[in-house]
């Protein structure tokens, strides 16, 4: 194995990527555009990611209204390519996020970056165009876009295969994944805001939400001397508890 003989492997990729090259090619299928360890991949008006929708699109220099969504590159340990790594850049859906000039470039990535819905639309697209090259499709590796971290927290449901479930709200600083306990898996995560009075990152079940409001507070001795002298019509009963507690009488 070496690298010319990998790069030779991977060679008809490349070349069904530049035959459908959206720069030059007007069929619906050619949103391709070819580098030498891997291409990019645009999307159309007619061909995109889910939640591309209603965005723009203008042709620009290329061959058709498109926009970028992301790039895949070859893999390699030591000499041989191993993996597919893809990274996607929703550039286009900014508008709909914030403005992106105000928020710092690593909160940027929580925004637009490796969103699931456009790394699952490479992969097909990718899985589509190594399988007109006869290629054998290698592994996919990206890394998975982190929830985002403005200061919002994480509102968490956790389900268990018997029914079981609990919610825990998620500081910012935090990732709901810390929370999922054994058996358990994480089925929603949504933001929310203005709940700074609800207790945070401590596990909320409808059993313990129950017996919390039944449950009162251990009233101590004191209480009930003076529940008891109060039945009683007794009002030396703190001065007695008092001289009990320092003479050790009470012990």
């Amino acid at each position: 194995m070496s690298y010319h003989s990998e790069h030779m492997r991977l060679k008809p990729v490349l070349e069904i990527a530049r035959q459908f090259d959206i720069a030059t090619n007007p069929e619906p299928a050619a949103i391709f555009e070819a580098g030498s360890s891997g291409f990019q991949i645009w999307c159309t008006p007619q061909d995109h990611p889910e939640g591309w929708k209603d965005i723009d699109m203008v042709p620009g220099t290329f061959s058709k209204p498109c926009e970028y969504v992301g790039s895949v590159h070859w893999k390699w340990e030591a000499e041989k390519i191993v993996a597919l790594e893809i990274e996607t850049s929703a550039y286009a859906l900014s508008d709909q996020y914030c403005d992106l000039s105000e928020i710092p470039y690593g909160e940027k990535r929580h925004l637009i970056f490796n969103r699931d819905a456009d790394i699952e639309w490479v992969q097909k697209k990718t899985a589509w165009l190594f399988e007109q090259a006869g290629v054998p499709l290698l592994p996919f590796e990206f890394e998975p876009a982190p929830l985002c971290r403005s200061g919002h927290h994480i509102l968490a449901r956790y389900l268990a295969s018997d029914g079981e479930e609990y919610v825990v709200l998620v500081s910012p600083e935090f990732e709901p994944e810390q929370f999922c306990q054994p058996g358990f898996v994480l089925t929603d995560a949504i933001e929310v805001s203005g709940v700074d009075a609800f207790p945070a990152d401590v596990l909320l079940t409808p059993t313990r939400c129950d017996s919390d409001l039944d449950v009162e507070p251990d009233e101590g001795p004191l209480v009930e001397q003076y529940e008891n002298a109060s039945r009683l019509g007794d009002d030396d009963w703190l001065e007695a508890a008092y001289e009990d507690g320092i003479s050790g009488w009470d012990e």
